[in-house]
């Protein structure tokens, strides 16, 4: 495989389209990246550190901030961001509640559609992500510890997260999970992902003693990619078509025979030290 360069300057672009829940989703960044070490061990070949600019974007909302991504080892990858996150009061977001107790189904969404209003908050993650190869077969799985910060209107705590589709706190934390096996096959791909979303509440949610509350959801199913060519070092790479299909393992308010479904388009631009 062609080792990384030592230093680049590259754009990467991820979009896509979803269903149940429905969304709309590009997702860019540009990054300055170093090699860390020149080895030829497949453990310490692939290490870098990078810094990017970031922006996601669909038709209820803007994310724009810093990301930083450090892989010490072929093994380990870790990323931290912060993203400044505006939702723009259209397609029925941003929804927010007094608690988490509420029906955030995709009917009730939609009957409280002109309760939706404009907002703006800070959104921290950190994402270490464990992954490796034996011949064709690839494992990964990535963590993500966010912790959101936004503000919603007097009385509530709670608020629907159209990406995570759940209700998370508005001041507060939310785990996630997504872990990969798949089979890799020159421009192919095949697999399966398991993916699941943890909320975390606490008083100021009005969750305390007793009282519990469960909006987590897990789906698993098929995954699978086509790269319309292996180019590295220009500024079309990889052109990555995906597709998913995941049931729903658990939900509040989703039922387990209607899939998620998404197809997603994937690329990356040289743009300094590609080749």
């Amino acid at each position: 495989p062609r080792p990384i360069p030592n230093v680049r300057l590259y754009l990467t672009s991820f979009n896509l389209f979803r269903v149940n829940p429905i969304g709309l989703e590009t997702q860019n960044r540009l990054v300055i990246q170093k090699r860390l070490f020149d080895s030829e061990s497949p453990v310490m070949r692939d290490t870098f550190v990078n810094a990017a600019a970031l922006i996601k974007a669909n038709p209820a909302s803007l994310k724009v901030g810093p990301q930083f991504e450090i892989q010490p080892i072929a093994l380990l990858n870790v990323r931290a961001s912060y993203e400044y996150t505006r939702f723009l009061g259209t397609m029925g977001f941003l929804q927010s509640y007094p608690n988490p107790l509420q029906d955030f189904s995709d009917d009730a969404l939609d009957l409280r559609e002109d309760n939706a209003y404009s907002t703006s908050g800070h959104h921290f993650l950190v994402e270490p992500t464990l992954q490796a190869k034996v011949g064709p077969i690839a494992v990964r799985a990535k963590f993500s510890l966010e912790y959101w910060n936004l503000t919603l209107r007097d009385g509530a705590t709670t608020f629907y997260d159209p990406m995570l589709d759940s209700l998370l706190a508005g001041k507060g934390w939310v785990f996630t999970n997504d872990s990969d096996v798949v089979y890799l096959s020159g421009q192919w791909m095949v697999g399966a992902r398991f993916s699941a979303v943890w909320p975390r509440y606490n008083e100021d949610q009005g969750v305390s003693g007793n009282t519990t509350v469960d909006n987590s959801h897990m789906r698993v199913g098929p995954v699978a990619s086509y790269a319309f060519n292996t180019d590295e070092g220009t500024m079309f790479n990889r052109p990555t078509v995906l597709g998913m299909v995941a049931w729903y393992l658990k939900h509040p308010s989703r039922q387990e025979a209607m899939p998620f479904m998404l197809l997603g388009f994937a690329f990356n631009s040289d743009l300094l030290g590609g080749r």
